[in-house]
């Protein structure tokens, strides 16, 4: 099946959607994402990317303003060392974000369908964990990617999405 525009023209990519902890709208599971070269490419050039000044900025961010947002179970002992995965994962969604902005600069409210593949291949390179730690990691690799495409102001947006999900107290 073919995704058209409305010129009916092959639309390029997915609609840039927003992180969700229940993960409806992780790219990689969309049937546009793409798997093979391209995606193993484009989370090459993410991987290098993560380590630019851009990207520290975009993980530094997420890890201030929505990891105390997240429920995290970890002793006390443990717990620098899952701020520290989250954290890279944030980075490296970020690293894949910066890429893809570059090969969608004429279509800047959408992704790459390569950049969606990345995404699910960045997700299995994750090391084994808990699966509800899993889906934090998984959140934060995609709004990584999220912040690197459409700027720091849709920080308020996932941190208001995260406290209206936050059980009451």
């Amino acid at each position: 099946m073919k995704w058209l525009t409305r010129s009916g023209s092959r639309a390029r990519g997915l609609p840039l959607a927003r992180p969700t902890l229940a993960g409806d709208a992780w790219p990689a599971a969309d049937p546009a994402a793409r798997h093979g070269f391209g995606a193993g490419t484009i989370h090459r050039l993410g991987m290098d990317a993560a380590f630019t000044p851009q990207a520290h900025e975009v993980a530094d961010l997420l890890a201030a303003r929505l990891l105390p947002l997240l429920p995290i179970d970890a002793s006390p002992a443990d717990l620098p060392h899952v701020v520290q995965l989250l954290r890279s994962a944030a980075q490296a969604g970020a690293g894949i974000g910066i890429v893809d902005a570059r090969s969608q600069a004429e279509t800047p409210d959408r992704m790459g369908s390569d950049a969606a593949g990345a995404l699910g291949e960045a997700e299995r390179e994750l090391p084994p964990m808990p699966a509800a730690l899993r889906v934090h990691a998984r959140y934060l690799l995609h709004a990584g990617h999220h912040v690197a495409r459409l700027g720091p102001g849709v920080v308020d947006d996932l941190e208001a999405d995260l406290r209206d999900q936050a059980p009451p107290a």
